[in-house]
């Protein structure tokens, strides 16, 4: 027997000492400091706790306990949860009345539509996050599920954050051309368009963000503790963290010379791969569209306000017009602090120890602004659009009946007062081209 064992090399022989001992694989980097303690308690006469030693126990990472993440609970805690519910009901709202008539033929509508399922997915997606704030003690199967979910969690986050980005972008371009070119707005922004655009503005997002999964993953850490001075016993328990990944030839060095996982850090190449993903993200999600979108938003500001175009377009189009420009200045002023905590991640890579406590806490703070932006374009369009207002009573009261006949009546509403004042709704340069035609 001892001649077989010989021949197993040293490594495994130390990996399979710790997965008697710890019941789970490890790498070498982690087995064998968990080894060196396990003799340093024998030595002392500290053995393992017989009622813990078939049980993994599942602890919260230090980091859980930090004053930024003690911050980032508060916040899970108290405030998400509210900004979750009113996401939910505005941005359900907000897509079933963009499915009302009198939306009919309004390109713009179906990238508002959505942007609303895009907020929808981006707030919902931080349940775990609110969950996980109220465990102060860790439970060792949500603990599990909420980490072996997290990378994914982030990179939907943050797919359908920069989507709802760039859907803002694309109805405010949209309207500077209504409101600028109005013959060529009929003409190039057709259902197709918006198809293609909406397909792509996805492609490309989920392509932007889906590297996240590549280069991080979840790390678990075998920890070794004392239980208590008086039965002089020590227990293993496991803890979970985000860590970016090891190119594959640094795992061979890892497993030919121990020593090197003591002095070396992050390797540079994930290191420049980190830094130039933040730099992608944020010229293409936040500096440009900024810039876009406030460009466009003096434009319109200017030329339906001073240059008196109001009158020139239907009730639709100004209700649609107004929608827009409500969307884009929130999201120029709650997403706009973003800039900040991006821009220190480009500059320094996200783990770098040059962020001290007030940039974590920043970065917490941007989150939530960004979960605002995300929560209020409802009751934004409620407070600035009369028309918004009415048909969002039109259509709570007919959800509201309880005769079938009233229900429909109220549904078909706008339709009827777009039949009946057709007219009037028309845009003067319709009228003008209508008149024309007639006189000919």
């Amino acid at each position: 027997m001892s001649g077989l064992n010989s021949a197993i090399p040293f490594h495994e022989r130390l990996f399979q000492r710790c997965f008697e001992r710890f019941h789970r694989h490890m790498e070498l980097s982690e087995c064998l400091p968990a080894l060196t303690m396990v003799h340093e308690f024998q030595s002392n006469n500290i053995y393992r706790c017989l009622s813990l030693e078939n049980v993994t126990v599942v602890e919260h990472n230090l980091d859980y306990f930090t004053d930024c993440s003690k911050f980032e609970q508060s916040i899970s805690r108290w405030i998400v949860p509210l900004l979750q519910l009113l996401c939910f009901l505005g941005n359900v709202l907000n897509i079933l009345i963009y499915r009302l008539p009198y939306f009919d033929g309004s390109s713009s509508v179906h990238f508002l539509r959505a942007k609303a399922l895009a907020n929808l997915i981006f707030v919902l997606s931080r349940i775990f996050e609110v969950i996980h704030a109220w465990t102060t003690e860790a439970n060792a199967q949500f603990e599990i599920a909420y980490w072996t979910t997290k990378p994914y969690v982030i990179t939907v986050a943050n797919v359908s954050g920069t989507i709802s980005t760039w859907l803002t972008l694309l109805v405010t371009m949209e309207t500077v051309m209504c409101v600028l070119m109005p013959f060529s707005f009929r003409q190039y922004c057709t259902r197709r368009l918006t198809l293609n655009l909406l397909i792509a503005t996805v492609v490309l997002s989920t392509a932007l963000h889906l590297t996240f999964l590549c280069t991080h993953h979840v790390s678990t850490t075998t920890v070794l503790r004392e239980l208590n001075s008086s039965t002089q016993c020590w227990y293993h328990s496991i803890h979970f963290t985000m860590q970016r990944n090891t190119p594959p030839i640094y795992e061979l060095y890892e497993k030919m010379y121990y020593w090197i996982q003591m002095t070396r850090n992050t390797p540079p190449i994930y290191e420049l791969y980190e830094k130039m993903y933040y730099w992608i993200q944020m010229t293409v999600s936040i500096v440009l569209p900024t810039i876009i979108m406030l460009i466009c938003s003096v434009l319109i500001i200017t030329r339906f306000t001073f240059k008196d175009l109001g009158e020139t377009f239907s009730q639709r189009r100004r209700c649609v017009i107004l929608m827009t420009v409500s969307t884009t200045l929130s999201h120029l002023f709650l997403e706009g602090p973003a800039l900040l905590t991006i821009g220190a991640a480009a500059l320094k890579g996200a783990g770098s120890s040059a962020h001290n406590d007030s940039i974590c806490k920043l970065n917490h703070g941007n989150n939530l602004l960004s979960m605002v932006n995300a929560t209020i374009p409802f009751f934004v369009f409620l407070v600035c659009n009369h028309q918004f207002r009415h048909m969002t009573k039109v259509y709570l009261q007919a959800q509201t009946s309880c005769q079938s006949d009233k229900k429909r009546a109220l549904l078909s509403q706008s339709t009827v007062r777009n039949r009946a004042a057709r007219d009037p709704e028309r845009s003067v340069i319709e009228q003008k081209l209508i008149t024309k035609v007639t006189n000919m």
